[in-house]
């Protein structure tokens, strides 16, 4: 599955997770998958230690403390970000050109 067509923030919280240089989870990245509720998506980009997971996002607010803490908890999890909405960038006015 492409991350960039799955990334409909409407409907998704996602989570980046680093991993460890060491950590058994890159040889078995569905580990991650701890939860009925995560999906991982895959790698972020080219960069081989950190993955993305999305959560509904009608259901994060009952599980968002367990799933970070459990993650959080992993062997060879340094960090766990929950990424924010995008926002809209603002256009510049025709004479700041």
């Amino acid at each position: 599955m492409s991350t960039a067509l799955a990334q409909n923030h409407e409907e998704n919280v996602f989570l980046t997770v680093t991993l460890a240089p060491t950590s058994a989870l890159h040889n078995d990245p569905d580990g991650l998958a701890i939860h009925p509720l995560i999906t991982r998506l895959g790698r972020v980009g080219e960069l081989l230690d950190v993955q993305i997971l999305s959560v509904p996002r009608n259901s994060w607010p009952q599980v968002q403390g367990e799933l970070l803490d459990a993650l959080n908890g992993l062997p060879g999890v340094l960090r766990v970000d929950v990424q924010e909405r995008p926002k809209m960038r603002a256009k510049r006015g025709g004479d700041e050109l």
